[in-house]
């Protein structure tokens, strides 16, 4: 045994010398090497176990386990099925090595944010009860059968379709406010006017025959009114209620746009009272779900699911991971600043968020997928159903391209398919439609909007546009080869392209917009705005503004063709732009490119880089120069995941 070890010592000896020559010489050890792991992949599937190895043959049960295992480089495969998780990441990849989450050979994967409920028993003829043990509060519960939203109980009763829910109408209304109390008052009389009274909240009464419930009923139930010009939704609580009548009220001081008026449109709802019709639920406070189906039959003979997390992933402590081809329902995807090179490609999410009350309808809840980091990438992906955000790219240099985007802000609040609030970001070839308000609403800066088809937005709220921002330097964000169109509301409309209350520095150039109310909408200051070469056909106004008197000095419109009329504001440059009405393919279509003759071809100027490459004695006005083929716009449908089929319903 001594002679081993002596030998062993020895041998080690040995070897760090040579080592220390091929140091001294430049070429590194074996032992100086950095340590280095065989990359794993790692398996899950619903009929797993956490106390298996997680290979193919001996699966983990959970996705989390897997995501706790997994390390830089490796892959999760997961085996077709529902998992009714949230997988919350601690470890990262890195940029070469990132950790990826994947479905086994392309099976059908979903992250399900709903619990099943069972145990049903019969209330009455057409309403059952079961036990739901968990809830999300006021308005954030939701319920499913077969895959498909119901309504919670309401007045008035609504089809199933979310963004077109049914409403009443204000006949009436009454206001009372309440003041803050005043100051003490000094002791000499004072030498200015006191301050006006600051409005800590306002009491409504409205009134609406057709809401012939009795006394009290509706006390304690929700409201979610669109007040004034019908802007957002906002909630309140009710306090009192007769027959044809409620009471409410809101905080702050509700100004002539915004409070409730004769004709707003409103709904009620959180009443148990209100489940007089299929389609709808209830949920108790004590945790008893009572449901009408659709068809009035028994809930055991679908499947019934309640919302139980608000996310399928949680990456606000990861960077550099990859999530491809997986179905998410009834939830979202989060990340946090810290996180960064974040992949969503190929996925799916249906019913992203959920929430209904909102006291302010500005500030609605954070929703939809969150991506917060730098550098994060969502593509060829389909989104739908949505309480508020579709996404929000509240990060830097994120990418959105060959993404389809729909039913975003049914709740009518300060929402968007797409709401931007980061800098560098591009926004690319995704076809996005059906929004409750704005289809890309903008607040961030230097970013990239092109090759983008926005379409039917605006369809509970007024004011707004296709493209939306509001106050906002855009540090020569760019709008470019976009279609918007199918925005047309009551108020002051919808435009395509809406720069609202004294923004700035933007670049617009080929885009199309029609049957909107005006195509661009400009209010206030504009300064240093470049509008070139769209073509502009509305129903209205090709610009509309608030007035005038304001200053747009280094604002240029130049080689557009408007269909309607144009105001600008003072020191606007106008050049070489056109009226082409009627001087379209098929404008019924959506196709503006030029016919032969059109006042529009060679009646442009050089703008470099915009306009080169141009055939013809001078560059065309408008969008399509004559003989030009539409451009492609919108997502890439061959590539963009498919949303699975609803669940189908219980076979006894």
């Amino acid at each position: 045994m001594n002679d081993t070890i002596s030998k062993w010592i020895s041998d080690f000896r040995s070897q760090g010398r040579v080592s220390r020559q091929r140091l001294r010489a430049g070429i590194p050890s074996a032992q100086s090497l950095e340590p280095r792991r065989l990359l794993t992949t790692w398996f899950v599937a619903p009929a797993g176990s956490n106390a298996n190895p997680g290979t193919l043959a001996s699966p983990f049960k959970t996705i989390q386990y897997a995501a706790d295992a997994a390390r830089a480089g490796d892959t999760v495969d997961i085996l077709a099925g529902t998992y009714h998780e949230t997988v919350t990441l601690h470890h990262s990849g890195t940029a070469a090595a990132p950790i990826t989450f994947q479905p086994y050979q392309n099976q059908l994967v979903t992250i399900d944010g709903a619990d099943p409920i069972s145990g049903w028993t019969a209330v009455n003829s057409h309403v059952y009860a079961a036990g739901m043990h968990w809830n999300l509060g006021a308005g954030n519960n939701q319920v499913f059968l077969d895959g498909k939203m119901l309504n919670e109980a309401r007045w008035p009763n609504s089809t199933l379709d979310v963004s077109h829910p049914a409403f009443a109408y204000v006949k009436t209304v009454t206001a009372t406010t309440v003041d803050a109390p005043p100051a003490k008052s000094p002791a000499k009389p004072p030498t200015t006017p006191p301050p006006a009274p600051v409005v800590l909240s306002t009491t409504y009464t409205i009134t609406n025959s057709s809401m012939n419930q009795p006394a009290g009923f509706w006390v304690g139930a929700t409201i979610r009114i669109a007040g004034g010009q019908d802007w957002v939704y906002q909630s309140s609580t009710i306090t009192a209620s007769g027959p044809g009548w409620v009471t409410f009220s809101l905080a702050g001081s509700q100004s002539v746009w915004e409070a409730p008026k004769a004709s707003s449109h409103f709904y009620l709802t959180g009443v148990a009272g209100a489940l007089d019709s299929a389609g709808e639920w209830f949920r108790t406070s004590g945790g008893t779900l009572s449901l009408w189906t659709p068809a009035g039959d028994s809930p055991a003979n679908h499947v019934v699911e309640a919302k139980a997390r608000q996310y399928g992933f949680d990456l606000t402590q990861a960077s550099n991971i990859q999530i491809l081809g997986v179905h998410l329902f009834a939830c979202s995807i989060v990340t946090s600043a810290s996180s960064a090179g974040i992949v969503l490609n190929g996925i799916s999410d249906q019913y992203v968020s959920q929430f209904e009350v909102t006291p302010n309808g500005w500030h609605p809840p954070t929703s939809g997928i969150v991506l917060k980091g730098v550098g994060d990438i969502l593509e060829n992906s389909m989104i739908a159903d949505s309480a508020g955000d579709g996404v929000l790219v509240a990060g830097n240099s994120e990418l959105l391209s060959n993404n389809v985007i729909s039913d975003i802000d049914y709740t009518g609040t300060d929402s968007a398919p797409v709401h931007l609030t980061g800098t560098g970001d591009t926004i690319d070839s995704n076809t996005i439609s059906n929004a409750g308000r704005d289809g890309i609403f903008f607040a961030g800066y230097s970013g990239t909007i092109t090759h983008n088809i926005v379409h039917d937005f605006g369809i509970q709220t007024t004011d707004l546009g296709g493209f939306y921002c509001f106050g906002q330097d855009g540090h020569q964000t760019l709008i470019a080869d976009n279609e918007f169109y199918n925005g047309v509301t009551g108020g002051f409309g919808g435009s395509g392209i809406m720069f609202d209350n004294d923004s700035s520095n933007f670049i617009v150039h080929h885009n199309i917009t029609w049957n909107v109310n005006s195509a661009l909408r400009v209010n206030f200051t504009a300064r240093n705005i470049l509008i070139y070469n769209n073509t502009f056909d509305a129903t209205a106004a090709s610009i509309a503004i608030h007035s005038s008197a304001y200053d747009w000095t280094g604002t240029v419109l130049e080689n557009n063709i408007f269909t309607k009329s144009i105001l600008v504001g003072e020191h606007t440059v106008l050049l070489d732009n056109v009226n082409n009405k009627g001087q379209f393919v098929n404008p019924a279509a959506g196709n503006y490119a030029l016919l032969p003759g059109a006042p529009a071809i060679d009646a442009g100027r050089a703008i470099p880089p915009y306009t080169n490459g141009y055939v013809g004695d001078a560059p065309d006005d408008g969008a399509l120069a004559f003989g030009e083929s539409p451009f492609a716009v919108g997502a890439l449908t061959a590539k963009v995941a498919v949303m699975p089929s609803p669940v189908a319903p219980k076979t006894h």
